[in-house]
């Protein structure tokens, strides 16, 4: 029996409006007759106060703008265009958004909304280096896996953020997906590039380009988990916590023994996932994010479509081979990177402020570690979306969330202790290793044979990348070559 049957007309529209996204609506039309049918007569309306509650913050029009900038530019003559006439000012928003317009946006935030839900799942999560090597679930919003295994990674749905915050995390992933689309990958001249860095700041202001730089650091994250899922890496036990502290979920595995290594155990890196698949001089954690959502999107369709897929990403991703130059995300302004620093210690209470800018912690001396020590602070906080949310209330109670820059010194004297560290660290990621440890493999895996990786092959896996607000695609781009 369908429940929503005997719903009057207005609630069933209260319900669609407060589901907002494309996969929740989905579900219930899926499963209730009169919800679909209400669904399809009303549909203009619905999508309408949808949209209204999405951009009921956009108050000078920036995030509508930019939405329909990605919309519009769907080639390089388009993004060409786009820069010449100086769209992002110029774009006439519409008094009133007709269907098209309406199914198009809808589609579009619905989309980002998904990937803003897993990044703020894992940005807030008990164990980051274990919640990042999820891939999300797309298609169905069911939250991430990992080898075909659902992670325990509560989830944090977009409605439960504040309006602030929704609105942020919006305007800094469609910030970043337009930029996407004017600067798309290709070969570029170096007077080009001493341009780009006056348009960043033309287009955006300094809050954007710092938004953006966690926006970048979660898309890294995600390709990361895509590389560990490539090969045998371990997935991490979450840590134990103090007594006191400890969870009352008896089903919580007891940690490793030989847990990660720092920063693995404080930061997912996506290079050394990407070094332990042994393809070399691609730097394709760097390249990979600046192709946007389209080809995240389809990739993530891919995976999820069918199990078993790992080794045909692999033998994909080694046919990629990059030539662009200089990224636009390598040339955004560094001013705004030092304030965002400034700001996250700022946020301390045993952070003090020189007159110069610089951030003193403590009283360590060491200039070098410390500088070693803010190289490592920065992307740890971005991770964790510290610039996106209004406060701390979503972060764990317990545990080091926000290691201040004399707790990361200190973490990096201990690790020198460590003989050969990369080695070691490395071996820490190996499921192999991890299994050997435990005694369930006899030999270490440093002296067994190699067999030879069987080379999965990419035929007929191939298709055209496609927009990530159009019907999904779920073959492997073919097109990821600049001109």
């Amino acid at each position: 029996m369908d429940p929503f049957l005997k719903l009057p007309s207005i609630v069933q529209s209260e319900i669609l409006v407060h589901l907002q996204s494309e996969i929740s609506i989905k579900m219930v039309i899926q499963a209730s007759p009169s919800m679909l049918w209400h669904f399809v007569a009303y549909k203009k309306s619905v999508l309408r106060r949808i949209m209204n509650d999405i951009l009921h913050e956009d108050t000078s029009g920036v995030l509508l703008r930019d939405a329909q900038g990605i919309i519009y530019i769907s080639d390089k003559a388009s993004a060409k265009n786009y820069l010449e006439t100086k769209m992002w000012m110029t774009m006439e928003l519409p008094d009133t958004l007709e269907q098209d317009q309406l199914e198009k946006l809808w589609r579009l935030f619905s989309r980002m909304i998904t990937f803003i839900e897993d990044y703020v799942s894992k940005a807030t999560s008990a164990y980051l280096p274990r919640a990042y090597l999820g891939i999300p679930d797309i298609l169905n919003g069911s939250g991430s896996y990992f080898k075909g295994q659902r992670l325990d990674t509560e989830a944090v749905r977009f409605m439960s953020l504040t309006r602030a915050e929704r609105h942020r995390f919006l305007s800094a992933f469609a910030k970043y997906e337009l930029f996407c689309k004017i600067y798309y990958p290709r070969k570029r001249f170096p007077e080009e590039w001493l341009n780009i860095e006056k348009q960043l700041l033309a287009i955006s202001k300094d809050s954007d380009l710092m938004m953006m730089n966690s926006v970048h650091e979660y898309y890294q994250g995600v390709y990361g988990a895509l590389f560990a899922h490539c090969q045998e890496s371990w997935l991490p036990d979450i840590p134990e916590t103090p007594k006191k502290e400890q969870s009352s979920d008896a089903n919580i595995r007891k940690s490793s023994r030989y847990p990660l290594l720092f920063p693995d155990n404080t930061y997912f890196n996506a290079e050394v996932y990407e070094a332990d698949m042994e393809i070399y001089g691609r730097y394709l954690a760097h390249e990979l994010p600046r192709f946007g959502l389209d080809c995240l999107s389809q990739i993530l369709s891919f995976m999820n479509e069918a199990a078993g897929r790992e080794h045909i990403l692999k033998a994909w991703l080694k046919t990629l081979s990059f030539r662009f130059g200089m990224p636009w995300t390598c040339l955004l302004p560094q001013n705004p990177v030092k304030r965002e620093l400034r700001h996250y210690n700022r946020l301390r209470d045993n952070c003090d402020e020189l007159e110069d800018g610089e951030i003193r912690e403590g009283h360590s001396g060491n200039s070098f570690v410390n500088l070693t020590s803010g190289k490592h602070q920065l992307p740890i906080y971005r991770q964790r979306a510290r610039a996106l949310f209004d406060d701390n209330r979503l972060y764990p109670k317990h545990g080091n969330h926000f290691p201040t820059l004399d707790e990361l010194a200190g973490t990096i004297k201990e690790l020198k202790k460590t003989l050969a560290p990369n080695v070691e660290r490395s071996r820490r990621r190996s499921q192999k290793w991890q299994d050997y440890w435990a005694s369930r493999i006899l030999e270490p895996p440093d002296r067994q044979s190699s067999e030879g990786e069987v080379e999965a092959s990419i035929n007929g896996h191939l298709g055209p990348c496609v927009r990530f607000f159009g019907a999904p695609n779920d073959k492997l781009p073919n097109n990821l070559t600049g001109t």
